[in-house]
């Protein structure tokens, strides 16, 4: 089973390190604005580069507990990144409808998303303590985190069927964004209910420390590569923001340097 982890850390660290370059260039690309979301895959992927560091040094040097406790902390805060990427591509589609009550609702998810981050990150440490009481308080702290999520993904699916309803309202290049979140949301199902599964079920399959690697690799590390590729993808073929606004502001012909004439 080791051995399994050590590729899947291998393996990531190989995808991710591709994928960093990427998910940078599409932020710059749109712009670093909080409404953008391709910030937050920056922060995910350096995440997991550093989480998938950590499972190779802590294999090959397993009497280093700093290192495999670190390495499952940042393995379980995949959650809270990708919903905020997400966000941040529903508040462009509803600020192109414009949808302002929406928007308001989306930007202000970045706060429980926020404590949930905190409490999974506090449970995963203290999960991995000797103590057991700790291991208590950590396994309350995390199961609070994940309602949090689980919550988050209910509201986020809501305000995706709502947009939906005003499609035909959504600029045609502001539509795959939607689509992208739309085709992402199962993925990041089944990544939330894994986590929901080791918290609340009594079955060392699904455990968070030592559980099965297989599992691990279908419903946690699949879906997060698969959504992270989804949002990379769709934002290196949408047009940025400053170009709309820009081919907006000089009608075709002014831009190339020649007046419009009338």
């Amino acid at each position: 089973m080791a051995d399994e982890r050590y590729a899947i850390s291998i393996a990531q660290l190989a995808i991710y390190v591709i994928l960093f370059p990427l998910a940078a260039f599409v932020a710059f690309r749109h712009g670093f604005g909080k409404s953008s979301g391709w910030l937050y895959l920056i922060i995910f992927t350096a995440i997991r580069i550093a989480s998938s560091a950590l499972g190779i040094v802590s294999h090959q040097h397993p009497t280093k507990k700093d290192d495999l406790v670190w390495y499952s902390v940042l393995g379980s805060v995949g959650i809270s990144p990708l919903l905020l990427a997400a966000y941040g591509l529903l508040s462009r589609v509803n600020e192109s409808i414009p949808s302002p009550f929406r928007v308001r609702i989306i930007r202000f998810l970045h706060i429980p998303n926020l404590l949930a981050l905190v409490l999974a990150i506090v449970g995963g440490t203290r999960l991995s303590s000797s103590d057991p009481s700790r291991q208590s308080q950590g396994r309350d702290f995390s199961k609070a985190g994940i309602i949090i999520f689980l919550i988050l993904f209910i509201v986020s699916c809501a305000i995706v069927l709502l947009t939906l309803t005003e499609k035909s309202s959504i600029p045609q290049g502001e539509r795959r964004l939607l689509f992208s979140v739309l085709a992402a949301l199962p993925f990041i199902f089944v990544r939330i209910l894994y986590s929901t599964m080791a918290l609340f079920v009594n079955d060392s399959t699904f455990k968070l420390y030592g559980g099965n690697v297989t599992v691990q690799l279908c419903m946690a590390v699949i879906e997060e590569i698969i959504v992270t590729i989804i949002f990379i993808a769709v934002g290196l073929t949408v047009s940025s923001v400053r170009d709309d606004r820009s081919r907006k502001a000089y009608p075709v012909g002014e831009e190339q340097g020649y007046p419009m004439r009338g």
